[in-house]
């Protein structure tokens, strides 16, 4: 059998065309990358450029446990550039000498950017987390004496996520702002692995070998097993390598991993997120979730597949049930209807959706997580489409091998 899945992967997936794919889609994903730190990052030309290197001089005395003494130190460098430029009749002056850029509104942006904002955020979370699990305990107790279970266990899970929250540390989180926001990778994977599945169960019915399936001594259902089991792994390949491309890319670019240890809620957009883990950890359940909605969207490029003769119809098919979910997805993830949210797969590939605030399903009387069930609904999806695929074969290659009864006797044989 692994025999059979090796030489279904080479012959499907380990070809020139795939390989340059790959190659291509890869540096025009660093460009992308790096697109975006030019565009976007405070060290990039258009903003801080020239000044990088004095920010971490100044991440030196600022970064690390977050103190009284650190925050005062940076108001007292910060509160007289806020009081100078607040009714902007400060001069615009480029070489002032007692600025540490030469200008006092750009040290004011500066500042402002860099270290207060982040370190006023940092430092008030932990009051902004409690003040959610209070809130959240005081649902409890209203509840229960409601006798609204459903509503007491939601509201219990809710203050044991939030009780405790805090951020203890200063650090350089740019990074990780814009890469789990990022999603180009995605979209140049599926283009890849639609166009490496296509030709799984298509090239035999192009060269009519499809009726040796189950003639064969090793054929029928083995060979179908070897062809799915062969697409799962491409798929996986396929995303592991653009995860990894993507993270090795932003650290290298935007030059930091200082944040891997810091919690996902030390991330604005995450105050709420409905997971306790550090960013790194956060990077690495991202790219399973990730693949596991590419893979949704594999086996159903197969199934789609699997009714045609030629692989140009089915992948203009695919291309558009792909453009027609990301379209609901784009739809429907800022909505409250969170049930059309989860059986979408590109809710688990761009899943800060699911991670970065608290939603919650009825099932069965208990709150499950809409990320939870958003996997739940992929595995279910994965079942009937590899169901699908599996029956749509064999019924197809039974017919034209004349029934399932000569079909057996052949095997037989």
């Amino acid at each position: 059998m692994v025999k059979l899945i090796q030489f279904e992967y080479r012959k499907h997936f380990l070809k020139t065309s795939v390989l340059l794919a790959v190659i291509i889609f890869s540096v025009l994903n660093v460009i992308k990358i790096n697109g975006i730190y030019d565009s976007s990052s405070l060290f990039s030309h258009n903003y801080f450029g020239p000044w990088e290197s004095m920010y971490w001089e100044m991440y030196e005395d600022f970064s690390g446990k977050i103190t009284d003494e650190k925050i005062e130190k940076l108001i007292v460098i910060y509160r007289p550039l806020a009081e100078q430029t607040a009714d902007h009749t400060a001069s615009t002056a480029m070489d002032n000498p007692d600025t540490y850029t030469g200008n006092l509104y750009t040290d004011a942006y500066f500042f402002s950017g860099c270290f207060v904002k982040p370190m006023e955020y940092f430092y008030m979370y932990r009051s902004y987390a409690n003040g959610v699990a209070s809130a959240a305990k005081e649902n409890v107790a209203f509840f229960e004496t409601l006798g609204n279970t459903y509503e007491y266990r939601k509201n219990a899970a809710i203050a044991e996520l939030f009780q405790g929250r805090v951020v203890t540390d200063f650090t350089y989180t740019e990074m990780y702002q814009y890469y789990l926001q990022y999603d180009f990778s995605a979209f140049l994977a599926l283009l890849i692995c639609l166009y490496g599945l296509m030709n799984v169960f298509v090239a035999e019915k192009e060269t009519e070998m499809d009726t040796l399936l189950l003639t064969t001594k090793s054929g029928g259902s083995k060979t179908v097993l070897a062809k799915l089991i062969s697409s799962i792994l491409f798929v996986c390949g396929i995303c592991v390598w653009f995860w990894l491309v993507d993270f090795i890319a932003f650290s290298c670019i935007f030059g930091s991993l200082k944040a891997a240890s810091a919690p996902l809620y030390a991330l604005e957009n995450f105050a709420n997120t409905s997971i306790n883990v550090s960013l790194g950890q956060y990077a690495v359940l991202s790219g399973i979730v990730k693949t596991a909605g590419v893979l949704v969207l594999g086996m159903a490029f197969l199934l789609i597949s699997c009714f045609f003769k030629n692989t140009l119809l089915p992948f203009l098919s695919s291309l558009s049930v792909t453009i027609v979910l990301i379209y609901a997805h784009e739809t429907f993830m800022s909505s409250g209807r969170i049930l059309r949210k989860i059986i979408n797969p590109f809710a688990l590939i761009a899943n800060r959706v699911l991670f970065r605030q608290i939603e919650f399903i009825n099932l069965f009387g208990f709150p499950v997580p809409s990320y939870a069930a958003a996997l739940l609904c992929a595995a279910i999806w994965n079942v009937l489409l590899i169901t699908g695929i599996v029956i749509f074969v064999r019924k197809s290659t039974i017919r034209k091998n004349g029934g399932e009864k000569a079909c057996r006797y052949l095997n037989m044989k």
